[in-house]
């Protein structure tokens, strides 16, 4: 064992315990990443905090109560935005996301009774830091029951085009044009983060998911860029699947898919359907990758607004969440540590939140995490 570890310090690869997150590995096989942001003087890390609406405030304080119990070397900034909150707000908290090269969030609450001037401020995040991946590791998770089990899948969203390019107008009364927005550099881009990332995972397969039979131009070209790209890397598998196909193909048989990849609206979709495969929106992480920024939050991006200040809300996407931030600042052993207590507690049925058919608490779900921890 010592022997293996010094080999592995030698190389610079993680020793991770299972489940070992699949954007980890050796560091020659990041390059599709961003750079973790150099620990400041005492090898402590600044990380922006963006509580958030709904459940987003409760669940970012058991996050920093967590990491307090294990001594995580971070440091938050917190800046608060909320469904309202002025653009001004909005780019203090991007400018603190510049600042400090990683920030973790709960969801901002975006309004459809606003005007159409009012943009998302979620999406005003993503598309100011050019956060283009959008990445989900879906996966049957330990003392979870489910219809499916064995699920195991890597959801890459393209992140800033397509449906969310906020570009809207009534050309007369009563007849409203959206612009899909599609670029041949932002597909190939996202396909080739795709295949990157199966490859420092392992994988064997990458389904692009598309709508080319009907948006034969807009998913037209996305299809061919996913193409073209996959001819690039030979050792993995290509196929496609039409979006109406896929979400009956992974409600029937999910354990088909391996990593898949998809424009920005039909990744919302998949992400949404996988949780709700594996538990839920409770338990499933999210990341957003740049080229120089890192943001973490939970995958379905749900405020989960009816449930907030109830003490009934799942901490568990949130914290898996703050356990990819830390593999992503290469504080592995931390990630690692929180990660085996998060599963653990999963384990006792007694923790169990009501989303996943238990009757705990929020509360009683991060002291039974903070008891398992070493």
């Amino acid at each position: 064992m010592a022997a293996a570890l010094r080999a592995a310090r030698r190389l610079r690869v993680p020793i991770l315990r299972w489940p070992r997150p699949a954007w980890i590995s050796h560091d020659a096989e990041r390059r599709h990443l961003p750079p973790p942001p150099p620990a400041k003087y005492g090898g402590r890390h600044t990380v922006t905090l963006i509580p958030g609406d709904g459940i987003g405030p409760e669940l970012m304080l058991h996050v920093k109560e967590v990491f307090r119990h294990a001594c995580v070397p971070v440091d938050f900034e917190e800046v608060r935005v909320g469904a309202e909150a002025p653009e001004a707000d909005v780019h203090n908290a991007i400018m603190a996301i510049r600042r400090n090269g990683v920030a973790i969030k709960g969801n901002i609450e975006t309004n459809h009774n606003l005007p159409p001037s009012h943009k998302s401020r979620n999406n005003l995040i993503r598309t100011s830091l050019d956060l283009y991946a959008n990445v989900i590791h879906c996966q049957s998770l330990p003392g979870v029951e489910t219809r499916h089990r064995d699920i195991d899948i890597l959801i890459v969203r393209e992140n800033t085009e397509g449906e969310y390019s906020s570009l809207e107008h009534e050309s007369v009364a009563g007849v409203v044009e959206s612009l899909k927005i599609i670029t041949a550099g932002r597909s190939r881009r996202i396909a080739h983060y795709a295949f990157r990332l199966a490859r420092a995972a392992k994988r064997r397969s990458v389904t692009a998911v598309h709508k080319a039979n009907i948006m034969k131009l807009g998913d037209g070209l996305f299809l061919q860029c996913c193409k073209e790209v996959a001819a690039e890397y030979p050792e993995i598998s290509f196929q496609s699947m039409i979006v109406d196909n896929t979400t009956m193909q992974l409600v029937s048989r999910p354990q088909q898919f391996d990593v898949m990849v998809m424009p920005n609206l039909y990744g919302n979709i998949v992400n949404n359907v996988c949780a709700g495969l594996v538990g839920g929106p409770g338990l499933v992480p999210g990341a957003n990758y740049g080229h120089d920024y890192a943001v973490f939050e939970t995958a379905t991006r749900n405020t989960g607004k009816s449930i907030a200040n109830r003490n009934i809300a799942n901490p568990t996407a949130a914290l898996l969440a703050a356990c990819m931030m830390l593999d992503h600042l290469r504080l592995h052993s931390y990630a690692t540590t929180i990660r085996q207590a998060v599963l653990a507690s999963l384990d006792d049925p007694r923790t169990h939140t009501p989303d996943i058919g238990g009757q705990g608490t929020t509360s009683g779900a991060v002291q039974s995490i903070i008891n398992h921890l070493p």
